[in-house]
């Protein structure tokens, strides 16, 4: 009997050890093994990472203001971590022969259709319009292109599309030009509405068409990483994410001590402004349970495109391998 409760004790002592190594290897380091080079776009992907900014012991973040800028640096490996539309991922990966991997998405939707007085109240109401946006030959021309498929037009012939060369000169052709529609994103649509101008108003939530269409929220910016980093230094991957997550937390849980450091660090001009675009940048990040949503955002995101038109996302479908 006695040997009998040794050998139970024993074996309660192992299962215990066992259990403490098991957790331990499953716990996320504290730090990086060395500086993590990340690049993040000058808009919601980057207000999401404004936290990780003074984080400088770990990460050297540089803002870009667009997504061109970032593909020489990520495919040279100049940067470990990117953020990007997120058809750039796909395009990317095609690329490189698969030394892409998208991780998250950051940013769900983040356009909006407005109007300078205009009678709109369905998209089928556009036929006939001229929207005026940026981004040709990116993800808001190919989401633009599908809700209004959605709704029985066709881009380019029920509906002509004005591209400017930046969101910028779209907010200014919206609030000078009466009768005009835009489609810009966030923070440019809390610009465009806080200058208060009469008859300029939040015709649709581009999300939500989207939604419509696919069923799955639009995934507008991913976050992505050299294909090498997430294999050499996965346990820097996992401290990143982790802050990544807290600091995404921390901007859409206080937006008023957000917009202060969104402000410091350049994105918006305006602390009230940057107040009031927070919750509507959707800033996501997707982790632990939630990776397979994530993943699953992505992919119909990806088999949307490429029906639409293939070289939207670099001409195939990805493999299973483009998703973290």
């Amino acid at each position: 009997m006695k040997n009998t409760k040794k050998l139970a004790a024993v074996m309660m002592m192992l299962l215990l050890a066992l259990g403490m190594l098991a957790g331990c290897g499953e716990k996320t380091p504290e730090t990086v093994s060395e500086i993590v080079k990340v690049g993040a776009l000058n808009g919601p992907t980057g207000m999401g990472m404004v936290q990780m900014m003074d984080m400088t012991d770990k990460y050297e973040i540089t803002t870009y203001q667009a997504p061109t800028d970032v593909v020489a640096k990520i495919t040279n490996g100049e940067i470990d971590v990117a953020a990007v539309p997120s058809n750039l991922a796909a395009v990317l990966y095609n690329k490189t022969e698969g030394q892409i991997v998208a991780i998250s998405p950051i940013t769900l939707g983040v356009l909006h259709i407005l109007g300078n007085n205009v009678d709109v109240e369905d998209v089928e109401d556009l036929k006939g319009m001229t929207i005026v946006a940026s981004g040709q030959g990116g993800t808001p021309e190919y989401v633009l292109q599908k809700v209004l498929a959605d709704a029985g037009l066709t881009i380019y012939e029920d509906v002509n599309v004005e591209w400017l060369s930046n969101h910028a000169e779209v907010n200014t052709k919206l609030l000078t030009t009466e009768g005009c529609v835009a489609m810009i994103p966030e923070p440019f649509v809390s610009t465009a509405l806080a200058a208060k101008k009469d008859g300029v108003e939040n015709i649709f939530d581009v999300n939500d068409l989207w939604d419509e269409a696919t069923g799955e929220e639009l995934p507008m910016g991913v976050l992505i990483a050299t294909k090498s980093f997430v294999e050499e230094r996965e346990n820097d991957l996992k401290v990143l994410l982790k802050d990544l997550e807290a600091s995404v937390e921390y901007v859409n849980e206080n937006p008023a001590e957000a917009a202060k450091d969104i402000v410091a660090k350049g994105f918006i001009g305006k602390e009230e402004i940057a107040k009031a675009a927070i919750p509507n940048c959707n800033i996501v990040v997707f982790t632990g349970d939630d990776a397979e949503e994530g993943r699953k955002m992505l992919k119909t995101f990806n088999e949307t495109l490429f029906e639409m038109n293939k070289a939207s996302i670099g001409g195939k479908l990805p493999n299973e391998d483009l998703y973290y």
